[in-house]
């Protein structure tokens, strides 16, 4: 038990390092140098609303270059290997299919926590600048600073950081699994991409369908059902747009979304595990 875990964590830390040879972290330097450019272009607007504006940039941000990271990092995970043929020296070893499988994802995981938290550093860098920045136009006047202050330092922020990788988590898994039944990236990426897109729309399309009655036909409901349980409701994370919002998100409803996040990231390892086990390289 304990070699299965050691040989895991070194496909860990070989796919961590193999991804940052990648020059990925480029995107981050340069996703800092934009945050800081594009905060000196709304400051005609009230405070709030500067505010808001950097935390909707920043969020956004992180996770569409997570996404892209996740998904094209997934994506390569088997196909690359076989085509690089690399899959077949690794697999000689003694390293199980599974190790082989959480190990790359694991090491993909990582990737994306120090990428979340690089960027989200530099999210809370530039709202501390615009603080300093605002306190000063003001005058230093304390009430204001006082609430200029409330809204640079929101420490609902952590939950939106939070939500965004175990959103990512599970995109990457879904990227993981996808590989272990595809033979080329494109298919991946587009699986994905489907699924994402689904993941997204499927409780609107549960509201419509709720609405218009045609929900009592036991077909529609099984198949509301099925779409309910194999694909990830991508709106569940909403929460995050709530908290740039500056509304209310209790942790508890943050938590409970990640324990969500977890069920459905083992679940889909355990079939890409499966599918990996039975396929022919």
């Amino acid at each position: 038990m304990i070699g299965g875990i050691r040989r895991v964590l070194a496909v860990a830390g070989n796919t961590f390092l193999e991804a940052v040879r990648q020059k990925v972290f480029a995107v981050l330097f340069l996703f800092g140098l934009v945050m800081v450019g594009g905060a000196n272009y709304f400051t005609e607007f009230s405070y709030q609303e500067q505010f808001k504006f950097l935390k909707d940039l920043g969020y956004a941000s992180i996770g569409l270059t997570g996404l892209l990271i996740g998904l094209l990092g997934a994506a390569q995970l088997i196909p690359g290997e076989i085509e690089r043929r690399t899959i077949l020296t690794a697999l000689c070893r003694p390293l199980r299919r599974w190790e082989f499988i959480w190990g790359k994802y694991l090491g993909l995981l990582f990737l994306l926590f120090v990428m979340v938290g690089i960027m989200s550093a530099a999210v809370w860098g530039v709202l501390h600048w615009k603080e300093g920045q605002l306190i000063a136009s003001e005058g230093g006047d304390p009430a204001v600073a006082g609430l200029i202050r409330a809204e640079a330092r929101d420490p609902r922020m952590l939950q939106a950081v939070l939500l965004v990788w175990v959103k990512l988590a599970v995109v990457a898994a879904l990227a993981v699994f996808f590989s272990t039944i595809a033979t080329s990236t494109t298919f991946v990426v587009a699986m994905t991409l489907m699924v994402y897109l689904i993941g997204h729309l499927q409780s609107v399309a549960r509201e419509q369908w709720l609405e218009s009655g045609e929900a009592s036909r036991w077909l529609v409901k099984s198949f509301l059902v099925l779409v309910s349980l194999l694909i990830p409701d991508f709106n569940l994370y909403n929460l995050i747009d709530e908290i740039v919002a500056g509304n209310a998100v209790h942790w508890k409803a943050t938590l409970e979304v990640t324990g969500y996040s977890v069920v459905y990231v083992f679940i889909l390892l355990g079939a890409a595990t499966l599918a990996f086990e039975g396929r022919d390289i």
